[in-house]
């Protein structure tokens, strides 16, 4: 049976809830512009403008889900609602760090099937 890694939060809630906000808002308007490029029917190089948005949106999101800020984490600290910290545990900064690259990663599969879906309509 594979053994499920503990998340590691470097932010805390009040935190979270700023990137979940900012996720959201985002996405609503990722899915505005997605609209307006489809009852214009915008060319490709413009409905793939759709993805910086899409992006955003899905950073915050899942940096949320993840209680993972990416860019503390590149800079190797932590803010569980008290201020910015530096992390001083090397393992503690290897898992946070590997934390940010699944929300790298998930983010931009994300993107790209918001994406491909303004395509579809």
């Amino acid at each position: 049976m594979a053994e499920h890694a503990v998340c590691i939060p470097n932010i805390g809630p009040a935190e979270r809830r700023k990137r979940l906000r900012g996720g959201l808002a985002l996405l609503a308007l990722t899915l505005a512009i997605a609209a307006w490029l489809a009852s214009i029917d915008a060319g490709t190089p413009w409905r793939v403008l759709v993805f910086v948005p899409a992006w955003m949106a899905a950073l915050g999101v899942f940096q949320a889900q993840a209680q993972t800020c990416v860019a503390l984490a590149a800079r190797g600290k932590r803010n569980m609602d008290g201020g910015d910290e530096v992390v001083t545990d090397d393992a503690l900064l290897e898992r946070i760090r590997s934390q940010s690259q699944q929300v790298y990663m998930r983010a931009t599969i994300a993107a790209a099937i918001v994406t491909a879906a303004t395509f579809a309509v």
